[in-house]
């Protein structure tokens, strides 16, 4: 299974990086990419975790890192 990222998801990783940086600093922000990229690694290998949320598409959340991005 190929692993994909929604349209706009550089721009989300973008801002939460920004936000993790401003209020936490860079060692956080850069520990937030990292658990990014394990996620990703996790998710490529095993395509069945997280949430489904329809059209073939799962979530699965980020270990220690609430941010969402998502206003209303």
């Amino acid at each position: 299974m190929k692993l994909s990222v929604r349209p706009g998801a550089d721009h989300d990783l973008s801002d939460a990086f920004r936000f993790y940086k401003r209020e936490a600093g860079t060692g956080v922000a850069r520990r937030f990419l990292d658990e990014f990229e394990r996620v990703t690694k996790l998710l490529n290998e095993f395509p069945d975790l997280g949430t489904p949320t329809g059209g073939g598409r799962r979530t699965y959340p980020l270990t220690g890192f609430p941010y969402s991005g998502w206003r209303p």
